[in-house]
């Protein structure tokens, strides 16, 4: 294309110069207002585009009267050339780039002629007019560019039509009409020698075109510059004719044939015949001057395409967003409804294990003899002189040998006094199964402190995060005093729900109920009585706030008074609680004993007391035998939980089994009632009763010893118990000779006994074998002289219970205390 764009012109310009020199002697043109040059009218700001200025050039007299010195010199027409040609160059490849982006396909390359009954058509139908009108001899040759109208190389957009009357020579002439292009590749650049053109958007009318304002407006030198003679015109425009051609492409047949024909009155792309020097250089300033155009034309077109579609750009993705997250969240919901849903219940609860802390034991109290009550506050005093107490603690090891620690302290208090010395917590946490050097084995340590009467919270460290097997023992003796007796009881776990059975509030009788906190949250306790009436007026003990490290004692006899047989039933909210019962009488001024009376299994159909023991029949009937002893005879306290009541029938189990007993063949208890059932027919030895009841109950024994009813008596409670299932150790009492009663009322059952010494040695098990339905005794003084505790071994069918006898008048009982089987737990239920 560049070089076609230097192809020698030929000569019919340079004709044309001729002949317009004489056209304009003979067609003068309209006269300036001031005598000075022609300039276009102001009122006309109109862009004046290169059609019309050649078009104006092309006039008859348009350069009548101009001086010639006026005339475009040969450097600016080659400037303007090669303008031109720069221009067209840019535009040719914005409408390229253009027609790509639109994704249309034309019939025919921009360049090429327009097809039959295109838009274009019309442009030619003016042209071919042209020729019929019959200019003057003196009329200048037609320029060789592309006539008015017609879509010019170099340019976007068509040529709008001269209006009347908007430039020289224009007076009095129409103008051609010049529709509209049928694209933007159809617009024809400016001619050279013109006014400054106006390149706006391709797809702005013409009309529009011509009422906005020129990118550069014609002046008075650019008047003067159309007036130059018609050799310099016809050059120019025959230059312009040939850059727009060379920068665009070789003309088709089908274009050489219709401008050969006459239907442009040119031929584009052919070059002047007569091109001179000037018209060259004019060829490459156009070009120049083009180039520079069409980049300033492309940055415009590419904003205006940014801003059309930049819109549409936002609009599709928020659209698009939108369409997302509405997808996303349909599909969450299909998912929840048409998820699969878990049958419920086939999950099993769980069980979530707590670390082990220390385990915390609450011994009882002290007895002490009630002197009197100060409101609700009893007052004590001490019941004897010679008076012995003792609590006594077991631990044993684990398989590595390792003592835990232990301590005995005040309630309330964080000190212990040490008892075994504490491991390190780090070693503690840690699991062992041996020793240092491999071996497994077990040992133990008992301790013994006596006569230290504040102490009473027993606390063990735990070993391997499981709790350590431990226990003890709180012990009493008095031989003297209104409090003569013996007694024993266990130190207690606490819990959140305590039964008592077999209490008595008669006249000389006393009952009174030791509470105490030991944890750090606030209990809130409600307490319930029963006797054999049914319940008992209690509204006063509901709702007894015990803080934490606090005990508070309540004397049962204010609320049950003159009751034989007294069930109780103690509940604690928030804080668990400990419960144990002191329990005294007197005859007179005769004491007839002390007990610590031990909490009652859970009431249920069955209730099983080991350990009862029954005095001689001689004792029995010379004791009674005072009126005022009439009552101290060994009884069973039944007592119903619900307001059905129940009734139960006994069944008593020694060595060879269910004892010969006649009791009576009705036995029930009202609704929420106590009874009793005496069991003075037994004879003297070590039995296991059993309840059994069609409804819950709870159940306990009274015990008798004494003969002289002159002399102090000693009674004792043996209580419901449950069977131990797993290994736990419990010391023997520091006072009285101790028997082990082991019941099987069920089933067989085997039971390993350890018994252990003062210096902690063990000594070689001993296995017991119980048939089912019977009971039998264990003394561990029959093993070791030295016995100071004993450690069990048994399954879920054995029931043991340890009986103390002192000296001819003492008697006391104490439970089994319950296996250390693991950390405590909590149930979680997930499975609805």
């Amino acid at each position: 294309m560049a070089d076609e764009s230097k192809k020698p012109m030929d000569d019919q310009p340079n004709t044309g110069r001729e002949d317009n020199a004489k056209g304009a002697q003979g067609t003068p043109a309209p006269k300036p207002a001031s005598g000075a040059l022609p300039e276009p009218k102001p009122a006309a700001p109109q862009p004046v585009t290169e059609a019309s200025g050649s078009h104006r050039a092309a006039e008859p007299g348009a350069g009548a009267g101009a001086p010639k010195g006026d005339a475009p010199s040969p450097a600016e027409l080659k400037r303007r050339a090669k303008a031109e040609a720069k221009a067209e160059k840019k535009a040719q490849k914005l409408r390229q780039k253009r027609e790509k982006a639109r994704g249309r396909t034309r019939g025919k390359e921009p360049n090429e002629a327009p097809a039959a009954g295109s838009a274009a058509e019309p442009a030619k139908k003016p042209a071919q007019r042209q020729p019929q009108a019959t200019a003057p001899a003196s009329a200048p040759a037609k320029p060789s560019g592309p006539q008015p109208g017609t879509a010019q190389p170099g340019t976007d957009r068509p040529q709008a039509s001269t209006p009347e009357g908007a430039g020289p020579g224009a007076a009095g002439k129409p103008a051609n009409p010049v529709p509209k292009p049928a694209d933007a590749s159809d617009a024809a650049p400016a001619q050279p020698g013109g006014p400054a053109r106006t390149t706006e958007h391709a797809h702005k009318p013409a009309s529009t075109d011509a009422a906005s304002a020129p990118e550069r407006p014609a002046t008075a030198k650019d008047a003067g510059s159309t007036a130059v003679s018609g050799a310099a015109a016809g050059s120019a425009a025959g230059a312009q004719a040939a850059s727009g051609a060379a920068a665009q492409q070789k003309p088709t047949a089908s274009d050489t044939r219709g401008e050969s024909d006459g239907t442009t009155g040119a031929q584009p792309g052919t070059p002047a015949p007569q091109a001179t020097a000037a018209g060259a250089a004019a060829t490459d300033l156009d070009s120049k001057a083009a180039k520079r155009r069409r980049k300033r034309e492309k940055a415009q077109a590419a904003a205006a395409r940014d801003s059309r579609h930049s819109g549409r750009r936002k609009a599709g993705a928020v659209a698009g967003s939108t369409l997302v997250v509405l997808l996303a969240g349909g599909a969450v919901a299909a998912g929840s409804l048409f998820a699969p849903q878990a049958e419920p219940g086939k999950l099993p609860s769980a069980v979530t294990s707590l670390p082990a802390g220390d385990s915390v034991y609450t011994c009882p109290q002290v007895p002490q003899l009630l002197k009197g009550v100060d409101g609700t506050d009893p007052q004590f005093a001490p019941g004897a002189k010679d008076v012995s107490t003792s609590i006594r603690s077991a631990v044993v090891s684990d398989l590595a040998k390792r003592i835990p620690g232990s301590g005995l302290g005040e309630l309330g208090q964080d000190e212990s006094r040490q008892l075994t010395k504490r491991i390190p917590d780090e070693q503690a946490r840690e699991a062992r199964g041996s020793d240092d050097q491999g071996l497994t084995g077990r040992t133990a340590q008992v301790s013994n402190t006596a006569n230290l009467d504040p102490l009473q919270v027993l606390r063990i460290q735990p070993l391997g995060d499981l709790p350590s097997i431990g226990s003890g023992l709180r012990s009493y003796q008095a031989k003297d005093g209104d409090l003569a007796g013996l007694a024993a009881g266990n130190c207690v776990a606490a819990a959140s729900n305590w039964r008592f059975t077999g209490l008595q509030t008669t006249t000389g009788s006393s009952s009174v109920l030791h509470l105490a906190n030991p944890t750090s949250t606030t209990a809130q306790v409600s307490i319930e009585l029963r006797g054999p009436q049914g319940l008992v007026d209690t509204s006063t003990l509901q709702e007894i706030v015990l803080a934490p490290g606090a005990n508070r004692a309540i004397v049962l006899g204010g609320y049950a008074q003159g009751q034989e047989s007294v069930s109780a039933n103690i509940r604690s909210l928030g804080g668990k609680i400990t419960a144990s019962i002191q329990q005294s009488a007197l005859r007179g001024l005769t004491p007839s004993g002390v007990d610590f009376v031990a909490a009652s299994a859970p009431a249920a159909n069955t209730q099983v007391i080991p350990g009862v023991w029954i005095d001689e029949k001689s004792n029995i009937d010379e004791l009674t035998a005072d009126a005022a002893a009439k009552n101290l005879v060994p009884q069973l306290h039944v007592s119903a939980t619900g307001a059905a009541g129940a009734g139960f029938s006994v069944k008593v189990l020694d060595e060879r089994g269910e004892v010969a007993a006649k009791f009576d063949d009705h036995l029930a208890v009202a609704s929420n009632a106590t009874s009793i059932v005496d069991l003075r027919q037994l004879d003297s030895g070590y039995y296991t009763v059993v309840v059994e009841a069609d409804d819950p109950v709870t159940a306990a024994v009274r015990m008798v010893r004494g003969k002289n009813p002159k002399d102090s008596s000693d009674t004792a409670w043996a209580s419901s118990s449950q069977p131990l299932v797993g290994n736990q150790v419990t010391p023997l009492s520091a006072h009285g000779n101790a028997t082990f009663t082991i019941a099987a009322p069920q089933g067989e059952a085997t039971v390993n006994a350890v018994v252990i010494s003062n210096d902690g040695s063990m000594a070689e098990g001993q296995e017991l074998k119980v048939p089912a339905g019977t009971s039998r005794t264990f003394k561990p003084t029959d093993v070791s002289e030295d016995a100071q505790a004993v450690l069990f071994q048994a399954d879920a069918n054995a029931y043991i219970a340890q009986t103390l006898l002192g000296s001819d008048r003492s008697v006391s009982w104490a439970k089994m205390p319950p296996a250390s089987v693991g950390s405590e737990g909590i149930v979680v239920n997930v499975g609805g």
